[in-house]
């Protein structure tokens, strides 16, 4: 009978031209243990149902289908996280933006109130609620329903109290929000004439979370620096996920709207995919 093990994996997805080198092995390991819950290094004489489960698998990430919506979760600063189509696959420079707000204010005396904008699976306001604790108090956004559900369902597995809120910013803005000490967003920044690649990889994410309306791709960053500056706190300050292509023209809508002290910091690969005003 066949033996089954992360290395026979590997070799199949090099095989099938699915992935090769460094992230064939990646890949391999979350299937064997993320999809099919195995142990890293056994070996299994695997019956035929879950055989026909390895390739139906392989199928599926032939077509570009992302390994963490078949696993049906992901991990997010050391949490696990259920994701679906319905939200998009946090990325390890959102995890680089949950932190440096973390060390910005690890060792303040206020009591937070923080505003996440586009929350998708609530992976930013759950993270920030588990680090913060009782220090912050948390709010979370987003117009899609189906991601409203999605974040509830991993606030309630992860034992976190976010208050998540059906709310179209694009048209209500802050209205109705309050005020807030940080305000954080990763909103839908892709350029809809960005190379066929990169839409190609995001094919099987959700066209809400990615694109903005309409023909300005800056209108998220444009409708955060005019009106954020009403409801953050004196000392208070936004940080946001931004498109390393368009950076400099990011800044410079904050600078427009007299935001102070605003900073821009590169990623862990060295391109710039955050930034920080002041209020």
């Amino acid at each position: 009978m066949d033996i089954w093990n992360l290395s026979r994996i590997q070799d199949l997805l090099v095989q099938k031209g699915i992935a090769k080198d460094r992230e064939a092995a990646d890949l391999a390991g979350w299937v064997w243990e993320e999809c099919l819950g195995m142990e890293k290094w056994t070996s299994h004489t695997l019956d035929p149902h879950v055989e026909h489960r390895i390739n139906s698998i392989l199928d599926r990430l032939q077509t570009g289908e992302p390994v963490q919506y078949i696993a049906g979760h992901t991990w997010f600063y050391g949490l696990k996280f259920k994701v679906t189509p319905a939200v998009l696959i946090p990325r390890p420079e959102t995890e680089e933006l949950v932190e440096w707000i973390y060390l910005d204010w690890k060792h303040t005396e206020r009591n937070l109130r923080i505003l996440d904008i586009g929350t998708g699976s609530g992976c930013i306001a759950i993270t920030l609620k588990s680090l913060f604790r009782d220090k912050a108090s948390l709010m979370a956004i987003d117009i899609s329903t189906e991601a409203l559900t999605i974040a509830v369902e991993n606030a309630r597995r992860l034992s976190q109290e976010v208050r998540f809120k059906e709310h179209d910013f694009l048209n209500e803005a802050f209205e109705a929000l309050g005020q807030f000490d940080i305000i954080v967003s990763n909103p839908p920044y892709v350029d809809q004439n960005t190379s066929a690649s990169i839409l190609d990889a995001l094919k099987h994410e959700p066209v809400i979370a990615l694109f903005p309306k309409g023909e300005d791709v800056n209108i998220f960053y444009k409708k955060i620096a005019k009106e954020g500056k009403g409801i953050v706190q004196p000392g208070g300050a936004i940080y946001v996920e931004i498109n390393e292509f368009n950076a400099q023209e990011i800044k410079e809508i904050f600078n427009h709207e007299l935001w102070k002290e605003i900073d821009i910091r590169d990623d862990l690969q060295g391109s710039p995919r955050m930034l920080k005003a002041q209020g």
